[in-house]
């Protein structure tokens, strides 16, 4: 009896660790989601590391990043949840259409673009055609 009972006991075991359900798998957000820039990186130099930006406003040159270091930062920070490098703040980014959605991905575009590299160290909303964008989704109709 005590030999049927340790088999068994070693068999449920066995299926029990195969059975256990894979961790959840991570994933980046669509591309197609993530708008151009709408900004070239070192546009108009004026020979004092500043570049134009949005609006004819001096950025720094090395804005913005480029694309592929974006969306990887936007995947970080996504994927944790909130800001890596400031993470006080939220980073939601929903796939639907709706205002409410898009508000919430142009936020968290904007938020990962300014905390690129610590807390508040990245480049300006002006770097970009996103702060545009933000009130153009803002003015919809709800």
């Amino acid at each position: 009896m005590k030999t049927t009972t340790i088999i068994f006991s070693l068999f449920a075991a066995i299926a029990a660790v195969h059975a256990a359900p894979a961790p959840l798998e991570k994933r980046g957000v669509n591309p197609a989601l993530v708008p151009d820039f709408g900004i070239q990186r070192g546009a108009r130099p004026d020979g004092h590391g500043n570049c134009v930006g949005d609006h004819n406003i001096l950025i720094p040159c090395a804005c913005p990043p480029t694309r592929s270091d974006f969306i990887n930062a936007l995947n970080a920070n996504v994927n944790a949840g909130h800001m890596i490098h400031n993470p006080s703040i939220a980073a939601p980014f929903p796939s639907g259409n709706s205002k409410s959605s898009q508000q919430a991905r142009i936020a968290t575009l904007l938020s990962t673009l300014q905390n690129l590299h610590g807390p508040g160290v990245g480049c300006p909303a002006v770097s970009t055609v996103y702060g545009d964008l933000q009130q153009k989704i803002n003015a919809l109709p709800n």
